[in-house]
C-alpha cells in the first residue's frame, strides 16, 4: 500500500511537471528566441550599435552626396568609411511612422502605426527588444514631440529620454553623452538618437546662416518661424502661416532660396553635434561600433509647389533618405563605397542582425518586409524588388492636388522598380489614376510618363495591386480620439 501510495504521488508530481512545460511551453507570451553566430569578436566583446536619425533630413543634403556647400564634414567621413546607399527611401514621410517601419522592418499596414495617434501593437518585435534579449544595454535619446514614449517605440530600451522639440542637436548630443557615463562600453550596447533641428521652425546660429548666404537681405534673414519651440501649424511665420508656407507659397524665388539655406545651416549645425557624438564614441569605444546614420523623411523645398513640409505626398523629395552603415575595419565583411540600388528604411534591422550574426531562430521576426543588404558588404548584387511608400493623412485636405479621399483607403501609394516609379492616387478618374516617372534622368519627378510608357506602368501596376492585396485586410480608417484631438489642437495641427 504504501509503495502504492508512492508510485501514485510519483505519477502525479511528474503530470503537474508536464502540465507546466505545456502551460508555460504554449501559452505564455510570445517571444522571439534568439541565437548568435558572431563573426566578428574585438577580445571578446561583441559589437555595439550606434543608431543616428536626423528629423527631416534630405540625401541630397549631404555634402558627400551632391550638395554643394560644406555642410556635413561629419557625415561625409561616415561615408568615406562605411557603405552609402544613396537610394535609400521611407516607406512613409512622417517620423514616428517611418521609426516604426525602421524598428520592426515592416510596412506600415503590419506596423499599425499610420497615424499621428498610432501605437505600436505588442505582437510587432523591435531591433530594440531584439538586442535586449541578446545582452545588450538599450538607450535612446529622441528630441522630437513626435517620439514621446506612450507611442510604444520606447519598448526595450533600459532608458527612453524623451525631450520635446526644445532640445537641440547640441544638447542632444550631451545628453547621450551622460548616458554614456552610466554604461559599460566593455559591453555590447544600442543607442539610438534622434536630432530635430532640420525640421521647421528654422533657427539655426546666425554665423552659419552668415556662411551660407552672407549677401542675402531681407525676409526671415535669420530664421523661418516666429518661435523657435513651436510646432505643427504653428511652427511657420504668423505672417504667411501654414497655408502660405506650404501650399500657396508667393514668397518669390529669392526669398525661397535664402529659406533652404536656413533649412541647410540646421543640418550643419547637427552634423557638428554628431562630430562632438562620434568623436567620444571613437575615445570610449574604438573600433568595435556599428554605426547607422539616416532620416526618417526628406523635406520638399518647393518641388510639386509643396514648400518646407513632408507626408503629403509620396514625390521623392519627402521619400529619399540618407543612408550610412560603417562597421569595424576588423570585421570579415568591411568595405566602403556607394551603393545605388533602391534600398529601404525597413532593411536596417535584418542588415543590423546580421551583422551582429544574430539569428532569430523563432518565426516571430520571419514576416519582416525588409532584406539583409549584407549582399553589397561580399560584393553581390541582389535582383531588384519592389519597393512601396504611402502617404500620411492631411490636416490641408483643400490643399492636396488630385488625392480624393482622405481616409487610409485614399492615401497615395508608390511603387519604384527597376529606375522607374508609379505614383497611384485612389478613387481617381482614369485620366488621373497614376503618374510613372523614370526617376534616373527625371530626379525631381516632372515628366509624367504614364501615356507613353504603358507597358512598363503595367508590369509596375501588377506589384502595387499585390501589395495592396496584402495589406486589404490592414486599411482600416483608425479615427482618432477625443484625447488624440485635443493633443492634435494643442500641438497646432488642426484648428
Amino acid at each position: 500500500m504504501r509503495r502504492q501510495r508512492l508510485t501514485v504521488g510519483l505519477c502525479c508530481a511528474l503530470y503537474c511537471l508536464l502540465a507546466a512545460v505545456i502551460y508555460f511551453g504554449f501559452f505564455k507570451s510570445p517571444r522571439a528566441e534568439y541565437t548568435r553566430d558572431i563573426k566578428f569578436k574585438a577580445k571578446g566583446n561583441r559589437l555595439s550599435v550606434l543608431l543616428i536619425t536626423v528629423d527631416a533630413l534630405r540625401m541630397d543634403h549631404v555634402s558627400a552626396n551632391g550638395y554643394d556647400k560644406k555642410i556635413t564634414p561629419t557625415i561625409d567621413g561616415l561615408v568615406s568609411a562605411g557603405l552609402n546607399f544613396t537610394r535609400a527611401i521611407t516607406p512613409i514621410p512622417k517620423t514616428t511612422q517611418s521609426l516604426a517601419s525602421l524598428l520592426t522592418g515592416c510596412y506600415p499596414h503590419k506596423t499599425r502605426v499610420r497615424n499621428l495617434w498610432s501605437v505600436l501593437p505588442g505582437n510587432m518585435i523591435t531591433l530594440t527588444e531584439v538586442l535586449k534579449n541578446s545582452n545588450y544595454q538599450t538607450v535612446a535619446v529622441v528630441s522630437s514631440h513626435n517620439l514621446i514614449p506612450d507611442r510604444n517605440l520606447s519598448r526595450g530600451f533600459d532608458h527612453y529620454d524623451f525631450e520635446s522639440d526644445k532640445r537641440d542637436a547640441v544638447e542632444t548630443t550631451k545628453s547621450v553623452l551622460l548616458h554614456l557615463e552610466n554604461i559599460n562600453t566593455q559591453d555590447p550596447f544600442f543607442i539610438w538618437v534622434h536630432y530635430i533641428d532640420p525640421h521647421v521652425p528654422y533657427y539655426p546660429p546666425e554665423a552659419m546662416i552668415q556662411e551660407l548666404d552672407p549677401d542675402y537681405q531681407g525676409r526671415y534673414e535669420k530664421k523661418f518661424g516666429d518661435n523657435k519651440l513651436k510646432i505643427g501649424g504653428w511652427a511657420y511665420p504668423k505672417d504667411i502661416g501654414k497655408e502660405g508656407a506650404v501650399f500657396q507659397n508667393n514668397l518669390g524665388e529669392i526669398v525661397n532660396a535664402h529659406i533652404r539655406k536656413l533649412y541647410a545651416a540646421e543640418i550643419k549645425y547637427t552634423d557638428l553635434a554628431i562630430s562632438e557624438l562620434l568623436a567620444e564614441m571613437e575615445r570610449r569605444v574604438g573600433d568595435k561600433l556599428i554605426t547607422i546614420l539616416t532620416a526618417d523623411h526628406g523635406e520638399s523645398l518647393g518641388e510639386h509647389d509643396y514648400y518646407y513640409e513632408h507626408g503629403d505626398y509620396v514625390y521623392n523629395a519627402q521619400l529619399r533618405v540618407p543612408l550610412v552603415f560603417r562597421i569595424p575595419r576588423r570585421h570579415e565583411l568591411y568595405s566602403v563605397g556607394s551603393v545605388d540600388d533602391w534600398v529601404s528604411l525597413i532593411d536596417v534591422l535584418p542588415t543590423t542582425l546580421d551583422l551582429l550574426g544574430i539569428k532569430v531562430s523563432s518565426g516571430h521576426l520571419s514576416q519582416v518586409d525588409g532584406v539583409s543588404l549584407i549582399p553589397y558588404w561580399e560584393g553581390r548584387r541582389p535582383a531588384p524588388r519592389p519597393l512601396f511608400s504611402e502617404s500620411d493623412d492631411t490636416f490641408y485636405p483643400e490643399f492636396i492636388k488630385r488625392r480624393v479621399r482622405h481616409d487610409i483607403s485614399g492615401r497615395f501609394r508608390s511603387v519604384i522598380f527597376d529606375g522607374w516609379k508609379l505614383i497611384w492616387t485612389p478613387f481617381q478618374q482614369p485620366g488621373m489614376l497614376y503618374e510613372l516617372y523614370d526617376v534616373e534622368p527625371d530626379p525631381d519627378e516632372t515628366d509624367n510618363l504614364y501615356e507613353v510608357e504603358k507597358a512598363r506602368a503595367g508590369v509596375l501596376e501588377k506589384y502595387l495591386q499585390e501589395w495592396m492585396t496584402l495589406q486589404s485586410q490592414s486599411v482600416e480608417d483608425t479615427r482618432p480620439t477625443q484625447k488624440d484631438l485635443e493633443i492634435l489642437k494643442s500641438l497646432g495641427y488642426i484648428k
